[in-house]
């Protein structure tokens, strides 16, 4: 009788033991912040191709690119009668990706404006887009090169609310993407 007390006694402990770590590591879990990225959607990897300063130098200037693994900021310079100028354009954080093949030489850039066009073309960080969602298609991207194109259609959006609904107004489909800079890396 003792021993089946003993071995009673120890196949509880151990049950005890058991639900006494499974709680724990229960209580430990993160609560879900409603945070996740739709399928497809990539935070960028800090060794990707597409972080670095991009320029495409043009006939009236530069447009330069800096892209981090978390945000997008276009400035650049301009020559009109022989007076050179500079300017910052838009920018954002929250940068997301998603690739549009397996090589991942093309896809779209998302963002959260931070900051955008104002309605007399000047750019600021308190325009209407400020703090929605904007979108850069890229392709032909390699170590040293990358051709990227703003989101813009004349009768379409400047800018979603949400992620979601930039992943579905933006797209070279509905007519955003007709023009790209051609960039050299820095």
């Amino acid at each position: 009788m003792k021993s089946t007390r003993f071995v009673f006694g120890r196949a509880l402990a151990v049950l005890c033991a058991l639900l006494f770590v499974s709680f724990g590591f229960m209580s430990c879990q993160q609560e879900d912040d409603g945070n996740e990225l739709p399928d497809g959607v990539y935070e960028l990897s800090d060794n990707s191709a597409l972080i670095g300063t991009w320029v495409n130098s043009y006939s009236g200037g530069t447009s330069v690119y800096k892209i981090t693994s978390s945000t997008f900021d276009n400035s650049g310079t301009s020559n009109y009668n022989g007076t050179t100028s500079t300017y910052d354009s838009y920018a954002g954080n929250n940068l997301l990706v998603s690739y549009t093949n397996d090589e991942e030489t093309a896809g779209y850039i998302y963002i959260k404006y931070t900051r955008a066009m104002n309605p007399d073309y000047s750019y600021s960080e308190t325009a209407p887009d400020v703090g929605k969602w904007y979108a850069i298609a890229f392709k032909e991207l390699t170590a040293s090169s990358v051709s990227l194109s703003g989101a813009y259609n004349a009768s379409g959006k400047t800018s979603t609310e949400t992620l979601e609904e930039a992943i579905s107004t933006f797209t070279v489909a509905n007519g955003y993407f007709s023009y790209y800079s051609e960039c050299v890396k820095q």
